[in-house]
């Protein structure tokens, strides 16, 4: 990592010694205080002081019976246990003689110190051996561990600033590496490397508290030189990944993640573990929050890969003098997603049925009814990557969770050590064709660098529309050629390069928003998934589908994925009454009254997008238990429901769009003889209508009189909001002549519908009206 670290001083940051004017040491800042008078020393040499004077504990072996005594403090070691550890076996003449004169030299050396307030530390007798009495508060290394524990606890309790500064506190004890003399006795070596792999987790747990506060200077400066001593430490790998992504160096944390994954196959035969691939994930998508970074509890101490970790500490108790959390204290991301490095399971390149998707806590988001889906999901992906070469569509309308699901998954496939890519497609005008495969080649140049050199040898301009510099970072686009056997070939490249990558390591791709694709990559994802031959490769798609793919997707390739006989469909729908209720609890920690729940879920018909929208407009979680405060809330529709709305019906015609205005205000349910007479054949409004079925938007009941209504009454409120009062006014008159027109008999054989449209609830907020009024949906006048 050299080249990574060029110009980056190799000492250790965090144990730069400032001098406050008082003459204590101090680290970023934070000055070491409650140095007692009398004091035994661990870091660096083993030294007792007393009033800043070093007492004479003697020669080396004196100093490692202290030793050896006080890495056991306050337990009893058997004589000829010590004999053994001073003298490795080769004892003097006379052993325990010459160790009972280390003992009482050792004595007289600690009471030296103790003319003033009597002695501090004693080793005595007790059979069978000896054992140190000292007060652990006097020890600086026992003061090291406790402040530890306690920004730990700080961290896990999210008090940052206090979690930092207790940790400052605790590596400015750290004067050099502990008993540093007496490492050649195993005892003390042992102890030795156990205390540096607690200044380490020390370390990264404090790098984690600035996250969370935003100082990702001091954890760059400070992480640096200790991922050049300790490349294989994941964890400092990952904070330090996140502090270059914070100041904007997302190039270099990039490469800091390519040379520790080569480093860690070169030397340790493993690849990177589940929450480093993580981070390097949300780096590569920008998910990771700017202000919300990921933090560390530092629950365990993780030594290098390969050796077991150390068991997590117990669960500290609060302080009674703990700060509370106080307004500088930030928001911080989700507690149940701590960066926390772990053993890696064996990798293989054949996924079986042994290894399914564990279920356990969420680990992003709130993820609540979707248990059966996310199995499923994961074994059609997992018999994708075991050679079921087909394609797995998880489908629903916008807000249903589509994403929140396909993130779950690739979650729970990290921990199993697969690789998921992502790409994303939109359909705003700029947007270049190929984009939603250009950005799934990206992350691939990124994170498989080699075998993209050699597909670039291969391929050579072929590949121009997707590749990237990975060291520039910027996209390489060459003259296009617009015949057909030019994109077929382009085409070709991307298949070969994308087969031979999962040839090598299973891959999982998943394409968001497939119904917004392009042409060219709707054409590419055709061409893929007629070469998939029992290849580890599986494509997950996400779209929009409320019932006719061909028609609301507006391409036939895509009705044609979705349609083929080897593609495998998740559909997700709103959920049920008691999980919204579930969702609602996991959101705002509030139990809601069941009336207030049942108007939440009728009014949101269990879309948990649409559900965080109304909630968010409640205001205060404590409201939602007061049922006139929740109705009327829910009387508007949020501008972010609003807009989803306005985006899905975008996508219709004009004429249809008129047609749909026109059934919104005829009521809760109507017949379509009722609106041809109302539009009086201005426009085809039996396709209208019929289209408008298809795409899920309208409804038609099974029996006669197969009456019509919309599906969702959000889409009725929002186009009756486009209509100004006059459009609206003209719209009743046009019902009123209709309605006369019709026989008296035709009227009453559609009295029950009439009955049940008038007895239903509506609401809507006219947009259009400069006061946002709302009033009652107009119902149409029907004779006695």
């Amino acid at each position: 990592m050299s080249d990574l670290f060029k110009g980056v001083t190799l000492e250790r940051a965090i144990d730069r010694k400032a001098t406050a004017d008082d003459g204590r040491p101090q680290v970023d800042g934070v000055v070491e205080t409650g140095v007692p008078a009398w004091e035994l020393r661990v870091f660096g040499s083993l030294t007792a002081l007393h009033a800043g004077r070093s007492l004479p504990l003697g020669p080396l072996r004196h100093r490692a019976l202290l030793g050896l005594l006080l890495v056991r403090m306050g337990n009893v070691v058997a004589a000829g246990q010590l004999v053994d550890e001073l003298w490795s076996g080769r004892p003097p003449r006379r052993p325990i003689a010459t160790l009972q004169t280390y003992v009482s030299h050792l004595r007289r050396a600690l009471a030296s110190g103790g003319e003033q307030g009597g002695v501090r530390a004693r080793v005595r007798h007790s059979s069978p051996g000896y054992v140190l009495e000292i007060d652990p508060e006097l020890v600086d290394v026992h003061r090291f561990e406790t402040l530890v524990d306690r920004g730990r606890q700080d961290l896990a309790e999210r008090r940052f600033h206090s979690a930092r500064d207790e940790l400052s506190r605790a590596l400015a004890l750290w004067r050099g590496d502990p008993y540093l003399e007496l490492t050649s006795y195993g005892p003390i070596a042992d102890e030795n490397e156990r205390l540096e792999q607690l200044r380490l987790t020390a370390v990264e747990t404090r790098a984690g508290a600035c996250l969370a506060i935003g100082e990702a200077d001091s954890v760059v400066t400070a992480l640096y030189p200790e991922v050049q001593r300790n490349p294989t430490r994941e964890r400092c790998v990952g904070h330090l990944m996140s502090g270059l992504y914070l100041l904007g160096r997302q190039a270099e944390s990039l490469r800091l993640y390519e040379q520790t994954r080569r480093h860690l196959a070169d030397e340790l035969g493993v690849d990177p573990g589940v929450e480093l691939q993580g981070v390097h994930a949300d780096i590569l998508h920008q998910r990771l929050p700017l202000t919300e970074p990921p933090v560390s509890g530092g629950s365990c101490v993780i030594t290098d890969r390969g050796a077991d970790p150390c068991e997590p500490a117990p669960e500290a108790a609060p302080r009674p003098d703990a700060a509370t959390p106080g307004p500088d204290e930030p928001p911080t991301a989700d507690p149940e997603r701590p960066f926390r490095p772990q053993q890696p399971a064996a990798r293989t390149h054949h996924t079986t049925g042994a290894h399914r998707l564990r279920r356990g806590a969420r680990t992003r988001g709130v993820l609540v009814g979707r248990d059966r889906e996310l199995a499923v999901l994961g074994e059609h992906v997992l018999d994708a990557l075991d050679g079921g070469s087909h394609l797995t569509a998880v489908l629903g309308e916008t807000g249903v969770g589509k994403t929140e699901l396909v993130e779950e998954l690739a979650v729970r496939l990290h921990e199993l050590l697969q690789e998921v890519v992502w790409g994303r497609c939109t359909s705003g005008e700029g947007a270049p064709a190929y984009w939603v495969w250009a950005q799934v080649f990206r992350q691939l140049a990124v994170s498989r660098p080699e075998a993209f050199r050699k597909a670039e040898a291969r391929f050579g301009n072929l590949l121009a529309p997707l590749m990237l510099d990975p060291e520039s970072g910027r996209r390489s686009l060459s003259g296009e050629d617009p015949s057909a056997r030019a994109r077929f070939l382009t085409q070709d490249a991307m298949c070969e390069t994308l087969l031979s990558l999962a040839a090598e390591d299973p891959l999982v791709v998943v394409l968001e928003d497939l119904d917004q694709a392009d042409e060219s990559s709707l054409e590419l994802l055709a061409l893929l998934r007629t070469r998939l031959h029992c290849e580890p490769l599986s494509l997950v798609v996400t779209a929009d589908d409320t019932g006719a793919a061909a028609d609301l997707m507006g391409g036939g390739a895509v009705a044609e994925a979705l349609g083929d006989s080897r593609t495998r469909s998740v559909r997700l729908t709103g959920l049920s009454r008691r999980e919204t209720g579930d969702l609602v609890s996991a959101q705002t920690s509030v139990e809601v009254p069941d009336e207030v729940l049942r108007l939440l879920h009728e009014r949101s018909r269990g879309n948990p997008y649409v559900l965080h929208q109304f909630i968010a407009g409640v205001g205060d979680p404590g409201l939602l238990c007061d049922h006139a405060v929740v109705e009327n809330a829910l009387a508007d529709i949020p501008v972010g429901v609003r807009q989803a709305v306005g985006r899905r019906l975008a996508a219709l015609p004009g004429p249809d769009l008129d047609v749909l205005r026109c059934c919104a205000a005829l009521g809760g349910a109507f017949e379509l003889a009722l609106v041809r007479e109302v539009l009086s054949g201005s426009t085809d409004v039996e396709a209208a209508i019929e289209a408008a079925t298809r795409r899920g938007l309208l409804r038609r009941e099974a029996q006669p009189p197969f009456l019509l209504s919309f599906r969702d009454e959000l889409v009725q409120e929002v186009l009756l909001g486009e209509l100004s009062g006059s459009d609206r006014a003209r719209l009743r008159e046009s019902v009123v002549r209709a309605l006369a027109q019709r026989p008296a008999a035709l009227h009453g054989e559609y009295e029950p519908a009439r009955e049940r449209a008038r007895r239903a609830p509506r609401r809507h907020s006219t947009g259009g009206d400069a006061k946002g009024a709302r009033g009652p949906t107009p119902v149409p006048p029907h004779p006695a």
